[in-house]
């Protein structure tokens, strides 16, 4: 008589079993794949800084950014070498941070092919990680308050207006 008066009755615990079911198998599907992307990630790209590169290539990739960054707020000469010589002290500091992000992320690497994982091992190495980000996130800072100091507010105002392009807004 229920399901005659509510014709979903009988087929909603059917329904909730199909849903449990696929649930069941949706979820160690996207942790297989989840785990997947994180390997591949990790092999190829890294941790953060972009591992995958070598120093020397994210310094070639980040002064040809540099130079058209220069190029479009029409920057002197004397300004080109200021921002130039600030950026060269910043990959100076920014060099071991490199190495010790290596290490880590070889660390992490093994660290996740270990059976069982060392959840406490994983833990520590996430928190050198977030440290040596830290770091070379101040390094980051100070060179780029630096060379604000040497454009015009006029010059900072078309980097500000072309990042925002490039994220797509036009304010934050």
């Amino acid at each position: 008589m229920d399901s005659i008066e509510n014709p979903k009755a009988s087929t909603l615990p059917r329904h909730s079993k199909r849903r449990v079911f696929w649930l069941l198998l949706a979820v160690p599907v996207a942790l297989a794949a989840g785990v997947g992307v994180f390997k591949a990630h990790a092999a190829v790209a890294g941790f953060g800084f972009g591992a995958g590169d070598s120093p020397e290539q994210h310094k070639a990739f980040m002064e040809r950014r540099l130079d058209k960054a220069l190029g479009m707020v029409k920057a002197s000469d004397s300004q080109r070498t200021a921002i130039k010589a600030i950026f060269e002290r910043a990959f100076a500091e920014m060099r071991p941070i490199h190495q010790e992000h290596r290490r880590l992320h070889d660390d992490l690497v093994a660290a996740f092919a270990a059976d069982p994982v060392d959840r406490a091992g994983v833990e520590k190495l996430r928190v050198q990680v977030t440290g040596l980000v830290d770091r070379g996130s101040q390094v980051l800072s100070k060179a780029l308050l630096d060379a604000a100091g040497v454009l015009t507010a006029e010059q900072r105002q078309t980097l500000v207006q072309h990042m925002q392009e490039l994220h797509g807004r036009s304010k934050h």
